[in-house]
């Protein structure tokens, strides 16, 4: 099952790509491995460094962890004006995720005090309670599937909060966010944009009317070089807000909560210790990379003896970057107790998430309001666990049982 099938064919390989450079790998049809995704991407590290494939367009992929912080923090270099493949000009470009220094600092300006830790002090209980409220919902069924009982509506739960947009619009934003985060369908990709955009114009326009002390608000009365933010600014921000902050919780709940069922010895050290969980946290999100987004070579130039050319996007996988064994001993083995626990899942340099906080404290609320109720759990047998590689990794279908 391949929900987001790529539709790629094969681009010319430009003339400056050796052929020992070409590999046909397509990032939205990994298969995993033994049900990991994760280890399918690790399967690329035996080859080259770098590589070229034709598919999605054509585009390079950095595989070792020091090349891909280098492309995410080398602005000079590698541009943020593509940030995934296939490319797809919409029209709109998303702030600040688009925008290279010294534009962004102005979009990240603008956003910042929104999400400090300070601001976010709040959010702990109100995310603790919806967690509790979540698992209490299907606790005395002994079983639930998992992506739409809880890592679904977690996340845009938090988000619609903090916008104050309805909580029944979240059946209708999650599909958009779907198709805009992990589709490789142009044509899916642009309606998703078009609806978002159309769905956005009625909220903004009310809150302009009505504003109050919500994120929306602030974003609409925000700054950008000095000046109020334009109405596509606003609209570009809110936009990006939305998808950075709903699919990579999402499908780290999955992921985790996949190999916490099956690694019955990790789930007693949280049950009985959970004071580990944000150690427990880092490490999942350590091995668990879920963004593969991309760069854009700025000028012609040889990149570590490889010719690349002005304009190619540039694939930077955050699982790629976790687990490369020359940064991070057995990179396979989850040890919560690990001492290196460093990733990328948030990014680095000068586009460094900006809700990292806030991901974080989702996940360990979630883990600790899971825990409390449900000490040991499984797969649940006969059911198939799906997961999707892409522009993001997904966890799409998980079952999990436990004793009643």
């Amino acid at each position: 099952m391949n929900t987001h099938s790529s539709m790629s064919s094969l681009a010319p390989i430009p003339d400056h790509v050796p052929p020992h450079l070409v590999r046909d790998i397509d990032i939205f049809g990994l298969k995993p491995v033994d049900g990991d995704i994760h280890l399918a991407w690790h399967a690329l590290h035996d080859g080259p460094d770098i590589f070229y494939t034709p598919r999605n367009g054509g585009h390079w992929v950095f595989t070792r962890a020091e090349d891909i912080q280098e492309a995410y923090r080398n602005h000079g270099l590698f541009s943020s004006r593509i940030v995934a493949v296939p490319f797809v000009d919409t029209g709109f470009r998303f702030a600040p995720a688009e925008y290279d220094p010294p534009e962004v600092n102005e979009y990240r300006n603008a956003l910042a005090p929104a999400f400090s830790p300070k601001a976010l002090k709040r959010y702990d209980e109100i995310v603790g309670e919806l967690c509790a409220e979540l698992i209490e919902g299907f606790l005395a069924d002994g079983e639930c599937e998992f992506q739409s009982a809880v890592a679904q509506r977690l996340p845009i739960g938090v988000f619609l909060g903090m916008m104050d947009f309805p909580m029944e619009d979240a059946a209708m934003l999650l599909p958009l966010v779907e198709d805009q985060t992990r589709s490789p369908n142009p044509a899916a990709v642009q309606a998703s944009m078009d609806a978002m955009i159309a769905y956005l114009g009625g909220k903004i326009a009310e809150r302009r009317r009505n504003p109050g002390e919500d994120l929306t608000s602030k974003v609409i009365a925000s700054t950008i070089h000095g000046r109020p933010a334009t109405e596509q600014e606003v609209f570009s921000m809110c936009i990006n807000l939305m998808f950075a902050g709903l699919d990579t919780v999402v499908a780290e709940l999955g992921f985790s909560m996949r190999f916490l069922a099956t690694h019955p010895e990790h789930q007693r050290q949280l049950a009985e210790q959970p004071e580990m969980i944000p150690d427990a946290t880092e490490e999942l999100l350590r091995y668990h990379g879920i963004t593969n987004l991309a760069r854009m070579v700025r000028d012609d130039m040889d990149y570590k003896g490889v010719r690349m050319g002005a304009g190619e996007p540039v694939v930077l996988s955050t699982t790629l970057f976790g687990l490369d064994e020359r940064q991070f001993p057995e990179p396979t083995r989850i040890d919560f107790r690990r001492e290196n626990k460093t990733h990328l899942i948030f990014g680095s340099g000068p586009h460094r998430c900006l809700g990292s906080h806030l991901a974080r404290l989702e996940l360990r609320k979630f883990l600790e309001a899971w825990f409390t109720r449900i000490p040991s759990f499984s797969l649940k047998p006969g059911v198939e666990v799906v997961a999707e590689s892409g522009k993001n990794n997904a966890m799409i279908t998980l079952s999990l049982c436990w004793p009643r």
